[in-house]
């Protein structure tokens, strides 16, 4: 019986998942329930963790996220929803907010949407390319532990800079805080 190495497992696992484009959300508005369910299916095959109604109303409260009309989440709500949730693990809620708001400049949010998830199903095809590749040396096939072990170094390196690439972007195009005057 052959053994599947853990970072092939993943890679399958990530490849199978299905992120809906814009068109995909759901045609009806959602109660909190069944956004959190809904989200959730989405995001297990990545393995981020599970969103909880807890961390929407944070996210509503932070006002990253519209609040519901009469308990029910729209299309759009729940596109930044899904948006926060799979980038939540990386970044600050306040740079994923600015993120969405530059996106959201000059253009309608399905557009947005649709080119955030474009762009994630992009990054999976390509790990799953850079590190499903069979690494030869001396004619000999090592694969299992130097394929992990490269895999983990080069996915370290490239989660630190690019994120702090994000955050300086971020950082260059959000509008400047206005300060709150002090009554007297």
């Amino acid at each position: 019986m052959a053994t599947t190495d853990p970072l092939t497992t993943y890679l399958d696992q990530i490849r199978q998942a299905k992120l809906p484009r814009w068109t995909d959300l759901p045609q009806f508005d959602l109660y909190m329930d069944q956004v959190v369910q809904y989200v959730n299916e989405i995001l297990h095959p990545f393995g981020v963790g599970d969103l909880t109604a807890t961390m929407v109303n944070n996210y509503v409260k932070k006002g990253v996220v519209k609040p519901p009309l009469k308990k029910k989440y729209e299309r759009a709500q729940i596109a930044n929803v899904l948006v926060i949730a799979l980038l939540k693990p990386v970044f600050a809620l306040d740079t994923i907010a600015s993120g969405i708001d530059y996106q959201l400049q000059n253009r309608p949010a399905n557009q947005a949407f649709d080119a955030f998830i474009m762009a994630f199903i992009s990054g999976v095809q390509q790990a799953n390319t850079d590190f499903s590749k069979e690494v030869t040396i001396n004619a000999v096939n090592k694969t299992d532990l130097l394929n992990i072990q490269s895999a983990m170094v080069t996915l370290a390196i490239n989660a630190v800079l690019e994120k702090l690439f994000v955050e300086s972007m971020v950082t260059q195009v959000a509008p400047a805080p206005t300060a709150k005057k002090k009554k007297d």
